[in-house]
């Protein structure tokens, strides 16, 4: 739907978009175990509220130099990640993030608590406060942009197949190809600076 429309504000306006953002969420295990989703309803109504706020976002891409508007981009990032209401359950950087990559493919990676958390820190790094957990979550998406810039990651990379459906998501494949083949070889690889 991204690629059909590139225009965001017209998703959001489109329920059947939201509602696959709903589904998708819950086929990814967001409502099960400890883990506990919002209503639709309520996804719904903050998904809009911030509206404003993920269109700007959205004119940002992972694979461009978006350095000197990191600042800006954070600040939006930490906003719309503290408030929007995607999760019952305490913890919100799986479930927010991976909710905001269905909303800002080209920007955001979704995280989870398997993969993500190991490659990045060797352990699931947990936090108690959506402003903490938005540090986490900082710093996965700015050590993205490094592994981005490192391997000059592009559109090009991209065939909109399955999985290769955006640069933030390649980056994804690679951890949990890597990490099922060689944890310990993935472990160097995303704990070590460029």
């Amino acid at each position: 739907m991204h690629r059909e429309t590139n225009n965001l504000a017209a998703l959001i306006d489109d329920d059947d978009f939201l509602v696959k953002i709903y589904n998708t969420l819950e086929e990814w295990d967001m409502n099960k175990r400890g883990a506990r989703m919002t209503s639709f309803a309520v996804l719904k109504e903050s998904v809009k509220f911030w509206k404003n706020y993920l269109v700007e976002l959205y004119d940002f891409k992972l694979y461009e130099d978006i350095d000197d508007k990191l600042t800006t981009i954070n600040e939006r990032l930490e906003k719309v990640f503290c408030n929007l209401q995607i999760m019952e359950s305490k913890r919100k950087i799986v479930g927010v993030s991976k909710a905001l990559h269905f909303l800002l493919p080209d920007l955001i990676m979704p995280i989870d608590s398997k993969y993500t958390m190991t490659a990045f820190y060797g352990y699931n790094r947990y936090a108690k406060t959506p402003k903490e957990e938005f540090k986490i979550f900082q710093e996965i998406f700015e050590r993205t942009m490094e592994i981005t810039n490192r391997l000059q990651l592009s559109p090009l990379d991209v065939d909109d197949v399955q999985w290769k459906t955006s640069v933030p998501k390649l980056i994804d494949n690679a951890i949990i190809g890597l990490l099922n083949s060689d944890p310990e070889e993935v472990r160097e690889l995303f704990n070590e600076k460029p």
